[in-house]
């Protein structure tokens, strides 16, 4: 599992840049401010929208930077979009306790080349101890680009979070203001430092700017490694480019301790022109952290 990411995860230190506003009488948060410089998050010039009912709309640039070959953002950088909106929704969702993500699923339909990826984020189910989100992709904010669903564990409210407060003010912003000044100056995965050491094998060393606040890996970033080591297998396997369309992500635990791999394997071998795989990451001292499977097309 991992904590609500994005504007979500922001900590109190930093209000200009999250919903979460400290009340009067709250000590000053001791923790460094979150995101710190060039952010896995800041660097995808996120924006997001939010409504008086809770309901939230975020929107991605795509770029050279960000795209897969058939013009559609990387899954990777979809993912941190769905995640960072997603822990911003949980917040009111699960009011007056707290999120944390258990799992995502996302399913890409091929929509590109697109300037711009929308997301409507709508809560489909709030029980005593689960917090259902589906996410609904628009290319351009009109052609169909596909969906996201994320499952969150209801809990107790954190006790350095009890006596925040939710700044609910309407308006569409950037969902971090480091982004108007950051940019992507090379590929997104490069610029996380995420390494292919071999087709199907992909690692990425602990470093602030792919970590949550705890210090753990990125949620997102987990769908980062899950994308690249499918795709370079894929790649390896059909000899092409490829776009990785499918992926459902389990978070089991925290990962803390660095490097973090991940290893990808063909399920029932490669059609002509599709991959299934199953991903496994693990931490530093060989933990599993999480598990998925995807699913990866060739172009």
């Amino acid at each position: 599992m991992t904590l609500p990411v994005g504007v979500g995860e922001t900590t109190a230190r930093s209000p200009l840049d999250s919903p979460l506003v400290p009340s009067d009488d709250v000590p000053a948060d001791s923790r460094p401010a979150y995101p710190p410089p060039r952010h896995a998050m800041s660097l995808l010039a996120l924006e997001s929208e939010q409504d008086l009912s809770g309901d939230v709309r975020g929107w991605m640039p795509v770029t050279r930077h960000t795209a897969a070959a058939d013009g559609m953002p990387r899954l990777a950088t979809v993912a941190m979009l769905v995640d960072a909106l997603g822990g911003l929704r949980s917040i009111t969702a699960s009011d007056p306790e707290w999120a944390f993500t258990a799992d995502m699923s996302i399913h890409l339909l091929p929509a590109g080349p697109i300037e711009v990826l929308q997301a409507d984020l709508h809560v489909r189910r709030r029980g005593r101890r689960t917090l259902v989100i589906e996410a609904e992709l628009l290319a351009d904010g009109e052609r169909p680009a596909g969906s996201a669903l994320l499952t969150f564990a209801v809990v107790p409210r954190p006790e350095h979070l009890v006596n925040i407060t939710i700044d609910m003010t309407p308006g569409r912003r950037m969902m971090n203001r480091n982004s108007e000044h950051e940019h992507l100056t090379s590929d997104y995965l490069d610029e996380l430092q995420l390494l292919v050491t071999e087709p199907g094998s992909a690692t990425i060393e602990l470093h602030p700017a792919v970590c949550n606040t705890v210090g753990a890996l990125h949620g997102a970033v987990h769908a980062s490694l899950v994308d690249e080591a499918s795709a370079s297998l894929a790649r390896s396997l059909l000899g092409r480019d490829v776009v990785t369309t499918d992926m459902h992500l389990a978070y089991l635990e925290l990962g803390r301790v660095g490097p973090l791999s991940a290893t990808a394997t063909s399920v029932g071998g490669p059609s002509s022109d599709r991959v299934s795989t199953v991903v496994e990451i693990r931490d530093g001292n060989g933990m599993l952290v999480s598990y998925a499977t995807t699913e990866v097309s060739g172009q």
